[in-house]
């Protein structure tokens, strides 16, 4: 393998999903070309191999099986072809490159399928050998945003309550990071607290010291700026609830989810959502 073909160093930033990947993937890719001499970038943008790849693996973990299993593995091949043209540093950030989130399509587990992900990444993204970063965030915040999430975009129908018991078993990332390391080992793993990020801003700078940017260019890059992926008011949460019951397809469903999210004027903030 050439120095000049495929990566010197491949990193994977795997989410987790409700700690900012979304705002750190735009300020990524908005700053990409500033970017550019330290880290070549791939994020999920629309019918592309790193789209795919995340999406393949949510599947996979969803419902296992050699179909799933095959599909992902594919989804691998055809980010390893784009790998081919690179050289450097890679980083790919995918948040479902960790797999279903507990609640999501029946989830009930801290991303459970983490090792064999990890086992599929190796094996065909070889003979790069892909380092894991992801992020952490305060357990309690991350669960109350986890359930407006899957409630906006994933069809759960729990209640805040109901998501509360079924997620009491999940105290902390502990549990999950020992998985990530017993199957990728600790030298390829590297965790970061969403709550020590300074500025909002500017997401994902953690990251990118531990890529190897440098101070004086981080302070040069352009701040995000736009829409963010913010969570439903009460209203609008409980509204899409009882709408995901409903038992809508799920195209319509998601055209709904989206026009929800934009008209959240129209909801009350102040439903209460602890009963049934």
């Amino acid at each position: 393998m050439s120095d000049q073909q495929g990566p010197r160093r491949l990193v994977l930033h795997i989410g987790v999903q409700k700690t900012a990947t979304t705002a750190a993937q735009q300020f990524l890719q908005a700053n990409a070309g500033a970017l550019k001499p330290w880290l070549t970038l791939f994020t999920p943008r629309k019918g592309t191999p790193a789209q795919q790849l995340g999406r393949r693996a949510f599947e996979y973990s969803r419902a296992p099986s050699a179909e799933s299993e095959t599909a992902f593995v594919e989804a691998i091949r055809a980010m390893k072809a784009e790998l081919e043209q690179t050289s450097g540093t890679v980083l790919i950030s995918h948040e479902n490159l960790v797999g279903a989130p507990p609640g999501s399509y029946g989830e009930t587990q801290l991303y459970p399928f983490i090792g064999r992900i990890v086992a599929l990444l190796d094996a065909h993204f070889a003979p790069y050998r892909p380092e894991f970063v992801y992020y952490t965030r305060d357990m309690a915040g991350w669960k109350r945003s986890l359930h407006n999430q899957i409630v906006k975009t994933d069809g759960y129908t729990g209640t805040w309550d109901a998501f509360q018991t079924m997620a009491a078993p999940i105290a902390d990332w502990d549990g999950f990071h020992a998985r990530l390391c017993t199957a990728a080992g600790p030298d390829r793993v590297t965790a970061f607290r969403l709550e020590n990020q300074v500025s909002r801003d500017r997401p994902g700078q953690q990251m990118l010291r531990h890529l190897g940017v440098p101070e004086q260019q981080l302070a040069r890059l352009e701040p995000v700026v736009g829409a963010r992926n913010e969570s439903l008011n009460a209203g609008a949460l409980e509204f899409m609830r009882r709408a995901n019951a409903a038992g809508f397809n799920p195209y319509n469903l998601t055209r709904l989810g989206g026009l929800v999210a934009a008209s959240q004027s129209l909801f009350s903030p102040s439903v209460v959502l602890t009963q049934e």
